[in-house]
Order: C-alpha cells, then structure tokens, then sequence
C-alpha cells in the first residue's frame, strides 16, 4: 500500500504536467511552487509558502487545477491548501515536487522567507517612502538604528513584503544572524500548544529569546491574549535590552491597539513607528508593469488595462495583484491579444463591486466626522471662517471627500461652499503639511480608517 504522502507526489505530478502543458509560464510562476503533502480519500493536500501564495492561487487559478484534477487515472480529487511548505528544487523536465516537510516554529538558523519579497522590488513613494527607508536602515545595522521598529498600516498594501525584504536582507548579508520570521498567530498556536500538552513555557521562550533578530507580523493579534501578552512582554525586554532587531506589524499604531497591555503598546512607541499606505495612481501603474516585465506571458496585457487597474483598484495592492493575474490567466488561456476595457470589467465584475462600496461614503458623513475630530460644528466647517483652526479641518474635509468618494471637485466644492480650485488646494496641501506635522498625519490616517469600517 503506498503512504498518502508518495501517493500524492503521483497525483499532482500528472495534474501539474497537464498545466504545464497548458501554459509554461502560469506552470514557471505559480504551479511549479505547490508541493504535494498528502491524500486522503479524494482529498488532496498541497503546500504552499505562506497565505498571500495561497490566496492569490484560490482567488485567480483554483478553477485551473481543480479541470486538472477531475480525472487522474479515471478518478477525480479535489483539494486544499496547507500553509508553511517550500518548494524543492526544479527538474527542468515534468515536474517533480516530492512532499516537503512542514517548517516548525521554533528558533531557526535563517529566516523563513518569501524570496519574491525584495527591497528591490518594493516600489516607493510618498505614501511609504518613510517605512521603507526605516526598514532598509534595520535590516542594515539590526539593533543598531530603530529599534523596536513598527509598521502600521492597512491590509495588502506592502508590510508583510517590507518584513520579508528585512529578513532577505540580513540572511543574505549577515547570514550568522539567527532571524526568528513568524506570524502572530503562529506565535499564538505554539503557546497554546505548549499549554495543552502541560509543557513547560520555557521552551516558548527559548525559540523566540534566542534569536538576533525578532520579525512578527500582525501583532495587532495579540488583543485579548493576556497569558501570551505576558510571556511576550518579558522576551521583549530580554531582546531589547541585549541589543536584538525587532519589528513588528500592524493594522493600527501602537496608542490605537485595544486590549493589549499599555506596558506592551508603550515599549512598541519606544523605538520607531512608520506607516504604510496605499500607493497613490502613478506608483500602483509603475508595480503594474513591473508585474507584467516579470510575468512572462504571451499576449501580455495593454497598456490600457494597466491604467484601468491603477485607476479602478484602489482599496489595497493584494486586490490589485490578484486582479492583474486574473485578466493576465484569461488572456494567456484564450489567447486573447487586446482585451478590451469591457471585457475586463466583466471578469472582474465583483472586485470592480467591491472597490464601489467601499468608496461609497457620503461627502456629509466625512464632513461630520471631520468636526467631531477637530472639536467644531459644520456650520463652521461650510461658512467663510478662515481662522485656522477651522481651515484645517475644513481641507481635511476637502481631501478626505477626493480621496474617499467619486464625486468630481466641483461637485465636492458645492458640498463645502466653495469651488473645485479650493478643493483642488486641499488635495495638494494636506499631504504635504502630512509630511511636516505628525499630529496632522495620525488624524488624517485615524479619520480615513475610522471612515472606511
């Protein structure tokens, strides 16, 4: 009888041969990248690296290798994905994936890393120019410059990738450096497996205190967890006071995060904290092309569906990429040379949905919050007052209702009492002050995530 895990290296292997056949470039990139574990009846097991692989592969390809596997030697199989295996190296011939063993978390000699995620390949701009330059400068000196170092900001917008390219950076750079690369959640699964299974929390301890560099993401995920929340705070002072890297990621900054220790959100504010956000048009059509230099496919997409994209995918770069790959999978399987702007609209019907609703707030709705922030009325915020304590908030108002809705600046303008050169002003201004005035910035980013809920 042979073992599911041999067994499953034979199924996959003929359902990877089929799309390679398919298409070389989708099998290269994507395919190629899928380790098979396991099969139990007609389940079968696949390891990827990390979440965002396995996302993007069930949101764009998931129907591709579910054909391939509807008939393998006469019987069909469906099948799951399972986070935390790497790809053995590639045969140039068919594809040869014998199953990997699951990364374990414990104190590792080199970080576990997705070596997609680069500095190099981190396109920069106003929107997380900052972070960037402050996670270049920790993965340079760890210990030495910003420590501990945490990065806020939104889902699917470059944290994760910013985390990885430090951990890239210093294996390949100081590869002595012991680099501890987890999520919170995993941080979370261990402890609790320690709990079950009555062992002693020192072993806990140990992985994460005796590492040279500390890397977590989501910390935000700490909330509630008071018995982690402890451990965490003690391997934090540990780490810190010995001079070790750590930096931490989250949705929020650390003076937003709610059910966590103050002890813990305070050490957090000590070193550095930097927010990224989302790419402004220019840089979200610069990752696009980028995207598609390295995505090798034959038609690859038009410049006019580039700048749909860019200009129709605003919510966060996950979305972007998954929509990118979706229409570039249509037109390699169809062979489509000119996807028309329509036809992307149709394949990408419930994105395109989804990006409307979570635009469609009310310029009044802005307008109210706005006030309550900065502590006045509306009545102040639509009348001729310049005083700048009602200015300000008035070009908050201005730029959040630009940025946040898709009413035109005339027809914003008509909102405030004034014209659209007024509200062009506020759409220029208020990022630059940003730059300049943090307090401004932190009520700027507060007001645009409380509205967005």
């Amino acid at each position: 009888m042979k073992s599911g895990a041999f067994r499953a290296e034979e199924i996959w292997n003929l359902a990877a041969a089929s799309l390679r056949s398919r298409s070389e470039s989708l099998y290269s990139q994507w395919f190629s990248q899928i380790t098979a574990v396991n099969v139990e009846d007609d389940l079968l097991t696949l390891g990827v690296s990390d979440d965002f692989f396995r996302d993007m592969i069930l949101d764009n390809y998931s129907d591709l290798i579910q054909n391939a596997l509807d008939n393998i030697q006469g019987r069909s199989y469906c099948f799951e994905f399972k986070v935390g295996y790497m790809p053995q190296k590639q045969q140039p011939e068919l594809p040869q994936t014998p199953a990997a063993a699951p990364l374990q978390n414990t104190a590792l000699p080199s970080a576990r890393r997705n070596q997609r995620y680069t500095f190099d390949n981190f396109i920069c701009g106003n929107c997380n120019r900052h972070a960037y330059a402050m996670a270049l400068s920790a993965a340079t000196a760890p210990g030495e410059c910003y420590n501990p170092l945490f990065i806020y900001g939104t889902n699917g917008i470059g944290k994760t990738h910013l985390l990885q390219a430090i951990a890239g950076k210093i294996a390949e750079t100081q590869p002595k450096m012991v680099i501890r690369n987890v999520t919170c959640d995993e941080l979370l699964n261990d402890f609790y497996d320690l709990l079950i299974n009555q062992r002693s929390t020192a072993e806990f301890r140990a992985g994460l205190r005796d590492v040279d560099v500390l890397l977590i993401d989501d910390i935000h995920r700490l909330a509630k967890k008071t018995a982690l929340q402890e451990e965490f705070f003690n391997i934090f002072n540990i780490l810190y006071q010995q001079g070790k890297q750590i930096v931490l990621t989250s949705d929020r900054q650390p003076c937003e995060l709610s059910d966590i220790d103050r002890r813990l959100s305070s050490r957090f504010e000590q070193g550095m904290t930097c927010q990224v956000g989302m790419p402004e048009y220019e840089q979200r059509l610069v990752i696009l092309r980028m995207w598609r230099n390295s995505h090798l496919t034959t038609p690859a997409l038009p410049d006019t569906i580039l700048e749909f994209l860019a200009e129709n995918i605003t919510s966060s770069v996950r979305r972007l990429k998954g929509c990118f790959f979706r229409l570039s999978a249509y037109a390699e399987m169809s062979g489509t040379e000119d996807l028309s702007i329509a036809q992307a609209e149709d394949l990408l019907h419930a994105q395109l949905t989804e990006e409307s609703l979570e635009r469609d707030i009310r310029p009044e709705t802005i307008q109210q919050a706005v006030a309550n922030h900065f502590g006045i009325t509306i009545g102040e915020m639509i009348g001729k007052c310049r005083a700048r304590t009602v200015a300000d908030p008035r070009m908050v108002a201005m730029y959040l209702c630009r940025k946040l809705t898709r009413l035109s600046s005339n027809e914003i303008g008509a909102v405030f009492g004034r014209t659209h050169a007024n509200v062009l002003h506020a759409a220029k201004t208020i990022p630059e002050r940003c730059t300049e005035d943090d307090q401004l910035r932190r009520s700027l980013n507060q007001l645009e995530r409380q509205l967005q809920k």
